[in-house]
């Protein structure tokens, strides 16, 4: 899975990978200064995400970054990182904001904080401030800055494309898991159930009418995949509403030894908004 994420390549999207690797048995972790590389990279079975998913990292600071580990040691801090790699203010941001100093065992609100002492007060001339590490830093007692999970997820999804440390799931408003799983559609053919899925991909066909169905796949709460047929009756009132977690109604058929849902409803679940922006 680690070489199919970093080839960049294959029919689905990477978040579909890590979800294989996951259920395989391998942790996800996301990406840290310390420990990750420019691609992806498996060390026993934890998978480290590589700089490369990170979104608005720029290329040359995400190589001085491993160059810098490897010439002199592995990060002290968010100080000793500071001073030997130099990011801009805007790309030591990033990187706090995706996790990637956790290593430090210090908050995001912390770290944010103190990140943005290290730099000039000038917004249109923020530079990086030499001066600060020739004696030590001053310390400010702050008040306990929160940063929950929600907001971690937000962070991993506008960053990364997807959650790592939760799930979709995790992110919903309704704590119903469906009536079963995908393990379980094998003991319920016949019966119509509802059923909670990620959407991961789903084909156009015409039928011999000419009128569009769809074969759909999703992955349910455990990780596990599942395939769904949406005939064009009842597309015309419940259709794909982009990615997301879908509620199905439908009942289970089988053909050659392999389980569908033919979907009769489906609406797209809400989920929780991110606290910051309410």
């Amino acid at each position: 899975m680690t070489a199919v994420i970093n080839n960049f390549g294959g029919y689905y999207k990477t978040w579909v990978y890590f979800n294989e690797a996951r259920r395989c048995g391998a942790q996800i972790k996301l990406p840290c200064v310390n420990r990750s590389e420019y691609k992806t990279v498996i060390y026993g079975n934890e998978i480290y995400i590589g700089f490369v998913h990170i979104e608005n990292l720029e290329y040359r600071l995400a190589l001085r970054i491993v160059e810098e580990r490897k010439a002199n040691g592995n990060y002290g801090g968010l100080e000793d990182f500071v001073e030997r790699v130099q990011p801009g203010p805007e790309q030591l941001t990033l990187l706090i904001r995706v996790g990637a100093l956790r290593f430090t065992g210090v908050s995001k609100g912390r770290l944010l904080w103190d990140a943005r002492l290290f730099f000039g007060k000038n917004r249109k001339h923020l530079t990086f401030q030499t001066s600060l590490f020739i004696s030590k830093s001053k310390h400010f007692e702050l008040p306990r800055l929160e940063y929950g999970s929600i907001e971690d997820a937000y962070d991993e999804i506008e960053l990364i494309g997807f959650p790592v440390t939760l799930t979709y799931f995790d992110l919903l408003k309704t704590k119903f898991r469906g009536e079963i799983t995908a393990r379980n559609m094998m003991n319920n053919i016949g019966k119509t159930v509802r059923m909670l899925g990620e959407l991961v991909t789903r084909k156009f066909v015409k039928t011999k009418s000419g009128r569009i169905m769809h074969f759909g796949t999703f992955i349910d709460a455990g990780g596990e995949f599942f395939d769904t047929t949406h005939f064009p009756r009842s597309l015309e009132k419940y259709n794909f509403r982009g990615h997301g977690i879908y509620l199905l109604l439908g009942r289970i058929e089988e053909e050659f030894g392999f389980p569908s849902l033919v979907v009769e409803k489906m609406a797209k679940l809400p989920v929780k908004k991110d606290p910051r922006a309410e």
